[in-house]
């Protein structure tokens, strides 16, 4: 799985508080980045995040599509979202494709208490959040198109072939992002079109985002980042903020609260 190693600074999450305005937020540009797809690799947060019912009812709706596909082996996803890390990590896709439910379940909630954002941003290649979110793909397909899937489904006989010469990086697939930014069509509704983007790179991305476009606030999807908060300062100009969507909702105070206090051995 892509897309570099999941950032949690202090250990659980990315922010930068010292750039929080005081009062009420102005209407500064924003973008939703859906980045660290290794989010999950720690029991807590997936224990603390099947807490939150937008993402536990999309694990259902994904249930019911693998329930769907008559696939050779049967998956029971709520099973392996709490299992220990050990069986967790057993298997990369499915615990990718976790990854990208949870993120879709998370901008559902984010939705509810957020106005839509003016970019989106996120992985474009393998299990994309970010092209559920802009509309470009379907929560079903995006289950029914993953490598977990694919790896699960009945394997029909094949006609043998002439051996062709393997490549060395056959198999890899690194992780490519890409931005959507939103507009209105013919009829009003807001929706999302391609960003044209000189890289693939998601530090690059989001500085283009930042010092081109003028966005100053960009929020995470998480639960973790691939972005430090060190990657933020770097960009450098103007008055930029990185949050949490979990720590924007005001019915989710508990979530970091409580992660802090099992790191520290304090939770009751």
């Amino acid at each position: 799985m892509g897309g570099g190693k999941g950032c949690l600074s202090g250990n659980w999450k990315t922010n930068l508080n010292e750039t929080r305005k005081s009062g009420e937020r102005k209407m500064t540009k924003r973008a939703v980045v859906f980045a660290g797809r290794n989010g999950l690799d720690f029991i807590d947060l997936r224990m603390s995040v099947i807490r939150i019912p937008e993402v536990s009812l999309r694990i259902r709706q994904a249930q019911s599509v693998f329930d769907s596909l008559g696939l050779q082996k049967s998956v029971n996803l709520m099973s392996l979202i709490t299992a220990d890390d050990e069986q967790f990590f057993r298997n990369i896709g499915l615990k990718g494709l976790l990854a990208a439910i949870v993120q879709v379940g998370l901008y559902d909630r984010y939705l509810r208490t957020q106005r839509a954002s003016d970019f989106l941003v996120g992985n474009t290649n393998g299990d994309s959040a970010l092209l559920v979110a802009a509309g470009k793909l379907s929560f079903e397909e995006m289950i029914r198109t993953s490598q977990a899937v694919t790896a699960l489904r009945p394997v029909e006989p094949v006609q043998p072939v002439v051996a062709q010469p393997v490549p060395i990086l056959s198999g890899l697939s690194l992780t490519e992002y890409g931005a959507f930014v939103s507009t209105t069509n013919d009829q009003g509704m807001r929706i999302y079109e391609p960003f044209k983007s000189t890289s693939m790179d998601l530090k690059s991305i989001v500085s283009s985002l930042h010092i081109d476009n003028g966005v100053e606030l960009f929020i995470n999807i998480g639960p973790a980042s691939a972005l430090r908060v060190s990657d933020y300062r770097m960009i450098g100009t103007g008055d930029l903020e990185a949050l949490d969507s979990i720590e924007l909702d005001p019915m989710l105070t508990w979530f970091w609260n409580e992660l802090e206090n099992l790191k520290t051995g304090t939770l009751n």
